[in-house]
Order: structure tokens, then C-alpha cells, then sequence
């Protein structure tokens, strides 16, 4: 569509796919977990699934889309790096996303029994400070993994025993100043206007199409129609990331 329409070089469509393609953990999270606390979907796990896929997805969706546009825009500068540099450096930054994160997550076993208080500043501090950390050693794209299988692994090892009512109420706070953040960064004086309708179009195609792609990818899952049906649209909200 964004070929069709814009006639945009095929690696910049293939980036605004994944982009498309990345499920806004922002608004997902705490939808399911709601779900979770009232027990809706208890029996087949059906919000714990969506929240491990989609964090999958997003890992997947962002490590693609970092290739094909740095492919892009060194193929539009005349630079000389290759895709298979650039895909190893993704696979690498995956690679060290994974193992810090998920070293990280798995060491809280150690104030397991602490006052939830403790476990709540001390995994807020952790996963605030990943991404300066990452960036200060120039692995910026091991941040967004890192910090996914960080909080992975802090629940493996707590269990029952996170603070999640905290973390909740945390959530509350933060929520309108991040979604206000992302509002106000967008530059509406810079939108060309003969071409919002076909970006509309653009946007409603891609995630039509991802709707139903995933309501017949989750055939024989043991799903009921109305269990797919949710789940496709449950993956509907689009990340910023």
C-alpha cells in the first residue's frame, strides 16, 4: 500500500510494516491485567499469552524495523555498510539484550523475602537505569529487550511474591505524563495534508489485515471464535516504541 501510494523504496515499506506491526505495550498491559485480577480467561491463560506474544512481537518488530532503515537511509546516502553488518550488529544487540536482562531479573532471587517496598524501588531503579546504561556504552537497541526480559525473569523468581499493587498505582502516575510526552511531540504543522487521507488508509489496511491474520493463525489452538476474535483485536493498539 505505502509502495502504491507513496512509492516509497521498498526497505522503508517493509520498516512502516514492522512499525505497524509492534502491539503498544502501554495500553495492553494494563487492560489484561485487569482481566487477569477479575480471572476472565483464566483457564486457557489467554491474557498471559497475549502479554508474552506481543512482548515478542515488539522485540521482533523493532530489531527488523532498525535494519531495514538504517539499510534505507545508508542505500540513500551512498553509504557502504552491508545488511549482513548490520543485521549481526541487530542479532548482537539482541543477543546482549537478552543475557543482561534476563541475568539481572533472575539475581532479584536474592531479596526474594524483602519488604515489597524495597523489591518495588530497587526494580524501578533497575529498569529506569538500563536504558542510560545501554546508551552510554553505545548498545542502544539492547535496551528495549533488556528491560522486557528484565521484568520476565523479576517474575519467574517472585512469583506470587512482586509488588504488584504498587506497581499498579505506579502505572496510574506515569501513564498520562507518557501518553501526554508522546501527544506533544507530535508535530501537526508538518503533516502534509494531501496526504493524511491515504496515511489513514494506509494504517486501517495494515492492521485490518493483522486482525484477521491473526484471528486464522490462532486456528486449532483450542480457541472458541469469540477467544480469537479478542485476542486478534486485543493486539490492535499500536506501539510508539
Amino acid at each position: 500500500m505505502s509502495q502504491w501510494l507513496f512509492s516509497l523504496p521498498w526497505t522503508l515499506c517493509f520498516a512502516l510494516g514492522f512499525c505497524l506491526a509492534a502491539v503498544s505495550p502501554a495500553v495492553l498491559v494494563p487492560s489484561l491485567m485487569i482481566l487477569i485480577e477479575g480471572k476472565y480467561g483464566e483457564k486457557k491463560k489467554i491474557p498471559a499469552i497475549m502479554l508474552a506474544a506481543s512482548s515478542f512481537d515488539d522485540i521482533v518488530a523493532i530489531t527488523v524495523f532498525g535494519i531495514l532503515v538504517a539499510a534505507s537511509f545508508d542505500s540513500l546516502t551512498g553509504g557502504s555498510t552491508g545488511i549482513g553488518s548490520m543485521i549481526g550488529w541487530n542479532v548482537l544487540y539482541i543477543v546482549v539484550g537478552v543475557v543482561v536482562g534476563a541475568l539481572l531479573g533472575l539475581s532479584m532471587i536474592v531479596i526474594k523475602k524483602v519488604d515489597v517496598m524495597i523489591k518495588f524501588v530497587l526494580m524501578l531503579a533497575v529498569a529506569i537505569s538500563l536504558p542510560f546504561i545501554t546508551h552510554a556504552l553505545n548498545f542502544e537497541d539492547s535496551k528495549y529487550v533488556g528491560v522486557i526480559f528484565y521484568g520476565y525473569c523479576t517474575y519467574r523468581v517472585w512469583g506470587k511474591e512482586k509488588p504488584d499493587d504498587l506497581l499498579k498505582e505506579f502505572w496510574k502516575l506515569c501513564g498520562p505524563f507518557l501518553f501526554g510526552t508522546i501527544g506533544a511531540s507530535v508535530q501537526f504543522s508538518k503533516i502534509d495534508g494531501e496526504i493524511f487521507g491515504y496515511s489513514v488508509l494506509v494504517i486501517l489496511v495494515g492492521l485490518s489485515l493483522r486482525i484477521l491474520v491473526t484471528y486464522f493463525v490462532t486456528v486449532g489452538q483450542n480457541f472458541t471464535s469469540k477467544e480469537r476474535g479478542f485476542i486478534a483485536f486485543g493486539w490492535s493498539p499500536k506501539a510508539t516504541v
